[in-house]
């Protein structure tokens, strides 16, 4: 645990979730861990398919078999929900979460509502206290839920809850822990999280909500401005943005629970388009096609954002696995790629390989290590004890054309594979070095 901490220490439940079933397939097929990854990015992505789906079998009891198949096809035209679907993050969890809370609101089912939202905020995102309660809050307010019959349940619940999470984390962080409280803390009430970058306060209406929804954002207006009750549901979403926006720490990621109720209201207009006619629906299918063009773009740029994975990979042509071999992994590589599941030679007996990711470490101390993953500004420290061997590219920007291919994705340098010059020049026939983790 102590070489990858983190900025703040985030609950084990959801690990555990991914890795019981993934430990279980790995224990009886003992298959590699570019696998194993495989393995655990499946199983998150199933978790939140069927959540997801739940979610729209309970958007069709309330709207209809029409509002339920457009929300499908419009989700499955957008990149962001299908790309994190499968992120081993607090969000993705927080998703599941979210998307079970809203399916037990739809229903009507309050036992089911204070069960998947107390999961949500207090084990995994505390901030969807302000997409769920504003839900729970309009109930009680026009009366069709009184508050004084949840006080018990509730807090029954969250005692429940509270104790498996802070047992589990306790045990496994090793001292007395609420992560998400820590969490809530360090990043809400002493605003530390600005630290890594600050957005203007309608960034998330202006840029985020844009890019995640592409044309499914004017129609969701659309259903909005035109339907009371899609009004009412979404309205839990816009307060969640517009409240959450006032952190000046920002990313997509933040705001992804409430594309689902957007895409509602979306559905809805598209339901009412489709019923004028066959202008109407053509003009349907051929956003759904340009919401997947556009998919098609991110996915491009998504492509060839991790050249860590990529560079991880080579190293291991470098040295066999049976080889006393030390790699240095810098800041870049690790944030681009770089996971453990790309240690194909790790220390098991004898402690063969080391791969290290420390960071601040002194340039003389990283001179010492056999092969370096660094960024190309650092590269001239290294210049007298080690050797360019590699280099990767990541994403730049999305160039248009006026001639085919009219999308260019254009890549730049990013990261640099050094050699140490008193290390054996020999290439590996033990490693399998053309794995890349899947990202």
């Amino acid at each position: 645990i102590s070489y990858f901490l983190g900025v703040v220490p985030r609950t084990f439940v959801g690990a555990l979730a991914v890795a019981m079933p993934t430990a279980l397939i790995n224990y009886v097929t003992s298959c590699s861990k570019y696998l194993t990854h495989q393995i655990a990015r499946f199983t998150l992505a199933f978790y939140v398919t069927w959540c997801f789906s739940t979610f729209r079998r309970a958007t069709k009891n309330v709207f209809g078999t029409q509002v339920g198949n457009f929300l499908l096809l419009l989700t499955c035209s957008q990149f962001h929900f299908m790309f994190y679907a499968s992120r081993t993050l607090p969000n993705t969890f927080g998703m599941c979460c979210a998307l079970m809370t809203m399916s037990h609101w739809f229903n009507r089912d309050w036992d089911g509502f204070l069960w998947w939202s107390g999961l949500g905020v207090l084990i995994f995102r505390s901030e969807l206290m302000i997409l769920l309660g504003p839900m729970l809050l309009m109930d009680i307010y026009y009366k069709k839920k009184d508050f004084r019959e949840l006080i018990n349940p509730g807090l029954q619940i969250a005692g429940i809850l509270l104790i498996v999470c802070c047992s589990i984390d306790t045990y496994l962080w090793r001292y007395t822990i609420w992560p998400e409280a820590k969490v809530f803390y360090f990043n809400t009430w002493m605003n530390k999280s600005n630290e890594w970058g600050r957005m203007p306060f309608l960034w998330y209406f202006y840029s985020a909500l844009p890019r995640v929804m592409l044309l499914g954002l004017p129609l969701a207006v659309a259903g909005i401005l035109t339907e009371r009750r899609v009004f009412n549901v979404t309205l839990p979403a816009i307060i969640f943005v517009a409240l959450y926006s006032l952190l000046p720490h920002k990313e997509v990621r933040f705001i992804l629970y409430v594309v689902p109720l957007l895409n509602i209201a979306a559905a809805f207009f598209m339901k009412k388009l489709w019923d004028k006619g066959i202008l109407f629906r053509c003009a349907i299918l051929g956003m759904l096609l340009a919401n997947l063009l556009g998919c098609s773009v991110f996915l491009s740029a998504s492509y060839h954002n991790y050249p860590g994975g990529s560079a991880m990979a080579a190293v291991h042509k470098y040295a066999d696995c049976d080889q006393n071999t030390t790699v240095y992994i810098g800041n870049y590589a690790a944030q681009n790629g770089a996971s453990r599941f790309g240690e194909e030679c790790e220390a098991v007996f004898e402690r063969r390989w080391n791969y290290i990711k420390t960071e601040n470490l002194t340039i003389s101390t990283i001179r010492g290590f056999d092969l370096l993953l660094v960024e190309p500004k650092e590269v001239t420290h290294y210049n007298p004890t080690h050797t360019v061997e590699e280099k990767f590219y990541g994403f730049s920007r999305i160039r248009l054309k006026p001639t085919p291919p009219f999308i260019l994705t254009e890549k730049k340098e990013v990261l640099y594979l050094l050699r140490s010059k008193s290390m054996k020049k020999e290439k590996s026939t033990d490693c399998d070095s053309a794995l890349i983790p899947l990202l």
